[in-house]
């Protein structure tokens, strides 16, 4: 019988952690990179060509004032899959439930003849219960700001050349399609966003496309290009001008958070240093002494 509930648990196990790899896989499945990279692939020796990227399965973004911290952290890690939340949701919920499930059938297994067991495993229960729903936040969270990171520093590479396109007389439509298609082996998740705005300014408009860009990565410095784009747009100023400032302001602007990164370097060693090294160095210079005085003080005990 033991045996038979031995193989039985190890089944289950072994199905459920399949079905949560698969749902974790198709959840960070990306179609518009996964068209985007076929399309670079077809289309890397013609310059000119068209990336075959349709509006329909792009990502709708509504009012952020109506969307959930969940739904946030979703758009900035994108997945951009129809049912990404709900996959998300049920992962977590899965894990909750399985773990509630072993502990609970452990504590049955053991039985009131081993209470400390028992106890063990509610407590184990208990606290991988709260692991299972924090982590895949936590994890979530990780891969949102990962992303919004790597979009931000791929931004002024991609804005140059957003304004040597410009320059050389292409429209502000083909200048993204043609920086997704340059950047996308450097820097893959923002040509996939530069492509949704691609497209949506071609269906919709240049200010609601950007306003979407600006609300699905919730970088300041993405809604600052928005701001600048948009207003360039309107009044007709030089929007290449403007968007070749916005590049020197943004790596000044690294370069001076570079620099206060180092400036804090000497602060933060000090507890490091307070705590590991001068310890080791005390054991080197008072080393010798306090033993000299050791065997002066055993032989004076000695003698006495």
């Amino acid at each position: 019988m033991v045996n038979i509930l031995f193989f039985v648990s190890f089944f289950a196990i072994s199905g459920f952690v399949f079905l949560v790899g698969r749902t974790a896989s198709q959840m960070q499945r990306n179609p518009v990179r996964e068209r985007l990279g076929a399309a670079v692939s077809r289309n890397l020796a013609a310059l000119g060509a068209p990336l075959p990227i349709d509006l329909a399965e792009s990502p709708q973004i509504s009012n952020p004032a109506s969307q959930d911290e969940i739904d946030r952290e979703i758009r900035q890690a994108g997945w951009y899959r129809p049912y990404a939340k709900r996959d998300f949701l049920a992962l977590r919920n899965a894990l909750v439930i399985f773990t509630l499930i072993a502990a609970g059938g452990a504590a049955v297994w053991f039985g009131p003849e081993q209470p400390d067991l028992v106890r063990r495993c509610v407590l184990f229960g208990l606290t991988g219960i709260g692991l299972c729903w924090a982590l895949p936040r936590l994890y979530l969270r990780t891969q949102a700001t990962s992303r919004v990171t790597r979009i931000q520093r791929g931004l002024p590479d991609a804005m140059d050349l957003l304004t040597m396109c410009m320059t050389g007389g292409m429209s502000l439509n083909d200048s993204f399609e043609h920086v997704a298609r340059d950047i996308y082996f450097a820097h893959p998740d923002l040509a996939a966003e530069l492509v949704i705005v691609k497209e949506q300014m071609d269906m919709r408009s240049a200010e609601l496309a950007f306003q979407q860009f600006a609300e699905r990565t919730q970088a300041p410095e993405i809604a600052s290009l928005a701001s600048l784009i948009t207003q360039g747009q309107r009044l007709g100023t030089d929007v290449a001008g403007s968007i070749r400032s916005f590049a020197d302001g943004m790596r000044l602007r690294r370069r001076q958070l570079a620099d206060e990164q180092s400036n804090k370097a000497g602060v933060k060693m000090l507890f490091p240093l307070t705590m590991c090294l001068l310890p080791s160095v005390f054991i080197i210079l008072w080393g010798p002494s306090v033993l000299e005085l050791w065997t002066w003080l055993n032989g004076l005990t000695s003698n006495s």
